[in-house]
């Protein structure tokens, strides 16, 4: 599941940030849950973990569900009736059934015997228990080991939250509001459409039956059967049975959705009326996916269940659902309209489906047995999500994308002392178990999971997850099944060492919280120092006792790098390995970023590769330069490398010409650029970025694409003129204004690859029309993707008065979009792209917080805060964010407005810092002069 609670949240700066601090859509619903989760709450949840569990005697085998809705009106009653059929393996006097918020109007206990009959016991006596949400029933007289079904009637009101059966709309072609119902059961609402036995582990078939209007259509995870009247002038909607699954991949919805379909593939596309001609990709490339999954693993989907379909939904807080057979998305993450999408976002939309589809093997054919190894889930999805693209299509290189935009981030949220292994629990609570869904379940997951199918080789890996789906098919796995597969099909095989077997290896990784950081340091007397230790950003334990099972590559100068190299160990703190190595060349380990950790090398064999890297860059491989200044400044930063050898290997950039170095570097020259801004070196940090992108620059357009231009590349202008841009350089500015008012001026339409650049700077030197064109052409889109780019690009605007009006629009003033309360998020953020602009929404708060609490809520205006603490550099800006504060105080909690004041300290303290000296000092001693 791709997830996102808070989208704006993501707002902030997208497109010209993204690919800076981007969170994974499908992650961040969960991410921002987090920040609002009592820690106490957390540990006191864990602690009475049993107690929010079913009892492991009674089993769910089949549900009979049915529902009627009258959602076409905007009426968010519904009622339905469910039979339970119940495995009773021992005897008892009670049955738990899960109940969210739902009224039970009748309840009736049968025995079934093996010929299918049934005979009626009795009717129970129940209480509820709110907390644990759970419906307990009470048997008068003790019941022995057999089959029962537990029939009950219910009443319920859809939700409004995005979550588990829940009421949205959308606007037609003319303007009306239309209503639909749908669901997201992930990970414990299932519980809140019906009354059910809600863990991952419980599978059990479904057939659902769905009353409602005629001009609406009911669509489940299996096709429908049968449609028959009533009397009342509504229809019933019935679908085949499932498979086993877990109850929270149930999905319906009701709605007045079209779809496109492919009847051969048995794959549909549904989306509102009037953005159904936005279908046609997402059906083409779930086609093409579906195809590289059914070959790649030799267990094709069809066995499983007949059709497969995806749905564009304009309220879905999941970002996207893996629901078996019935894909869910939000619009902008599946819907493609030529001429308007991005590269960027068809990026999300192929990853995405891919991601879902990838769910439909690991997740819904094999399901995690609890959510403490959610990663079993998310991190195949993860993983193949880029893999099963880039088969899909083999040309955009989507592979390549996979160590800057996933595993070197969470490399970055993993290095911190509060993080969390892969295999954990927090509890069974609401709260509890959705704080699983981070990036340790997604990122980190599907990173470890990269480099053990490198270790094995991608052949035996291959054979490894086909096993491991086969051998549990239609069951629920833990740590042990993953294990167990990997033994099997590496017997015999000399791929582990003799003291390394396959669990010592795998658990060294998902059971341990944390990676460790490689040091290598040459003897230059024949032998290589390896030592190991746990990975902090912010400090060195030496003492730390973390051991992983480290598997590692290294190749020397001269070595081809098309020859596969040797995988060696380091099993313990520290070994000594001889090497022949002449001194006077280089080392390099950990070839690819394969594997999940950071590598430390002695100060001589650094400023070598650096010199490889100024005299042949392509002597060294490209994920190997990306992780190098990746390794470099996260390795300077927690105070283990000297920051110069840091600042002199970023140098080499401006040599670079492919994308995932540079996005490397991209994160680096952020960072710097965040504490720089407004200090007294800003100016020699500026001509050092011109430096570095100045040759480059030279070899791209910033405002045109070519035909048959490479995805990478499109990925490296992108960078590369967002910097120059933001550099003030002239050429990138004039380029930009002049490609905007040519689309204004109705001569040329800007391409949309280069739209969020040529939007965001154009803007700040255009006229006037510029910006009343751009809020037209918001005011007019119906496109959600395009939606959210120009709401960032309007919020680029250096205009005072522009500024001021823009961000009234959030509250609704002269300007006025209908915009809903995720835009209205996305405008207050879109402005923190500037310090003009973050000037502009400290005054708009000081006028008009009381709005953004009782409307956004107090979490957003907080957020809100924090994002200006960050960016507040100088003492004048510092007395700015004290008169809101000041302001604030009777809104914000006491620890909100304390940590933006340290926030802001260390802002300002942080010229005087090793890092703040240090960089001054290297921007002094080199005085880098104008491209």
């Amino acid at each position: 599941m791709w997830i996102r609670w808070l989208l704006g949240v993501v707002g902030v700066l997208a497109g010209l940030y993204a690919s800076v601090d981007a969170i994974h859509p499908l992650q961040d619903k969960w991410s921002k849950l987090g920040d609002s989760i009592d820690k106490d709450d957390l540990k006191l949840a864990s602690a009475q973990e049993l107690r929010y569990r079913l009892p492991d005697y009674i089993v769910p085998t089949h549900y009979k569900l049915f529902l009627d809705t009258q959602v076409h009106t905007g009426n968010r009653s519904y009622s339905g009736s469910v039979d339970i059929h119940l495995d009773v393996q021992r005897q008892t006097k009670t049955i738990y059934v899960h109940n969210r918020g739902l009224r039970i109007t009748s309840n009736e206990l049968y025995f079934s015997d093996s010929a299918a009959n049934i005979t009626f016991l009795e009717t129970l006596r129940y209480t509820e228990d709110l907390e644990r949400e759970f419906t307990i029933f009470a048997i008068r007289r003790a019941i022995a080991p057999a089959e029962y079904i537990l029939r009950l009637e219910f009443e319920g009101q859809l939700r409004t939250d995005d979550d588990g059966f829940y009421m949205s709309s959308y606007r037609d072609a003319n303007g009306t509001r239309r209503y639909l119902a749908s669901t997201q059961f992930q990970a414990i609402s299932a519980r809140s459409a019906f009354p059910c036995l809600d863990e991952p582990a419980l599978k059990a078939t479904f057939s659902v039956e769905i009353k409602h209007h005629p001009s609406y259509q009911a669509v489940s995870n299996m096709p429908i059967y049968a449609i028959a009247g009533d009397l009342d002038g509504n229809v019933f909607s019935f679908f085949e049975t499932t498979p086993p699954m877990s109850a929270y991949l149930l999905a319906f919805m009701v709605s007045d959705f079209l779809y496109i379909e492919d009847a051969e593939a048995d794959q549909r596309v549904y989306a509102r009326p009037n953005a159904i001609d936005q279908a046609q990709y997402a059906l083409d490339a779930g086609i093409l996916i579906m195809d590289a999954f059914d070959e790649y693993l030799g267990l094709p989907y069809s066995d499983f269940m007949p059709k497969v379909d995806q749905v564009g939904l304009t309220q879905f807080s999941a970002g996207a659902m893996e629901n078996w057979g019935l894909c869910k998305y939000r619009e902008e993450y599946l819907l493609y309209e030529p001429g308007v999408t991005t590269f960027r976002s068809q990026t999300t939309i192929t990853t995405i489906i891919a991601h879902e589809y990838a769910h439909q093997w690991f997740g819904n054919v094999v399901t995690n047995k609890w959510w403490s190894y959610l990663w079993l889930n998310e991190g195949f999805a993860t993983l193949y999500e880029f893999m099963a693209a880039d088969m899909a299509y083999p040309e955009r290189q989507y592979r390549d994308l996979f160590n800057v935009q996933v595993l070197q981030r969470v490399l970055i949220t993993d290095a911190a002392e509060s993080t969390r292994p892969m295999t954990f629990s927090r509890g069974a609570t609401f709260g509890a178990i959705l704080s699983l869904f981070d990036s340790i379940a997604y990122s980190k997951a599907g990173s470890i999971l990269k480099m053990f199918g490198q270790v094995l080789s991608p052949p035996v890996w291959r054979d490894m997850i086909r096993l491991y789906v086969e051998r549990n098919l239609l069951g629920s796995v833990g740590t042990d099944e993953f294990v167990d597969a990997m033994e099997e099909v590496t017997d015999g095989m000399d791929i582990l060492p003799e003291d390394i077997s396959a669990e010592r290896f795998v658990t060294s990784w998902v059971e341990q919280a944390g990676f460790p950081v490689l040091e290598l340091r040459r003897s230059y007397r024949g032998e290589l120092i390896l030592t190991q230790d746990r990975f902090y950003a912010n400090k060195i334990v030496n003492d730390d006792p973390t051991i992983w099972m480290i598997p590692y590559t290294i190749i020397e100068q001269g070595d081809s790098l098309e020859a596969p190299p040797q995988w060696q160990w380091l099993s313990t703190k520290a070994v000594r390995v001889p090497s022949t190595t002449p001194d006077d060349e280089w080392v390099l380990a950990n070839v690819n970023q394969t594997g999940f950790y950071r590598v430390n090398y002695d100060p001589s064999n650094w400023y070598m590769l650096i010199q490889a890297l100024v005299e042949d860059t392509n002597s060294i491989p490209m994920h190997s330069r990306s992780q190098l200044v990746d390794d470099a400044f996260n390795l300077a930063r927690s105070n283990r490398l000297d920051l110069e050898i840091t600042l002199e290997l970023m140098k080499y950039l401006r040599y670079e010409r492919e994308y995932p170095p540079w996005e490397s570097g991209n994160r680096a020259l952020t960072y710097f650029y965040n504490r720089m801004r407004g200090q007294s070196d800003y100016v020699r940090y500026q001509l050092f970025v011109d430096t570095l992108i100045g040759d480059v620059l030279q070899t791209l357009d910033v405002t045109t694409v070519q035909s048959d231009e490479r995805l990478l590349d499109k990925y490296l202008r992108q960078v590369i003129s967002t910097w120059a841009c933001r550099m003030e350089i002239e050429s990138c500015l004039t380029d930009t204004r002049t490609a905007l008012e040519r689309e204004v001026n109705g001569e040329e339409p800007v391409h949309p690859d280069v739209s969020e650049v040529v939007y965001c700077y154009g803007l700040r030197t255009a006229t006037t029309s510029a910006f009343q064109y751009l809020y037209g052409k918001l005011e007019r889109s119906d496109n959600r993707g395009e939606r959210s780019m120009l709401i960032n690009a309007l919020g680029c605007t250096n205009d005072t008065e522009q500024l001021e009006a823009y961000l009234l629009t959030a509250i609704g003033g002269e300007l006025q979009v209908d915009f809903d309360m995720e835009e209205r998020y996305y405008i207050l953020t879109s402005v923190l792209v500037s310090r003009k602009g973050v000037d502009a929404l400290v005054d708009f708060l000081m006028d008009n917080y009381s709005y953004v609490t009782n409307t956004l809520g107090g979490s957003i205006l907080n957020s809100l805060v924090q994002s200006i603490a960050a960016r507040t550099n100088t003492p004048a800006e510092e007395q700015m964010l004290d008169v809101l504060l000041d302001q604030l105080q009777s809104v914000l909690p006491a620890n909100s407005i304390e940590a933006a004041r340290s926030t802001v300290a260390r802002n300002l303290a942080w010229p005087s810092t090793r890092e703040g000296v240090l960089l001054s000092y290297f921007l002094e001693r080199n005085s880098f002069q104008p491209a």
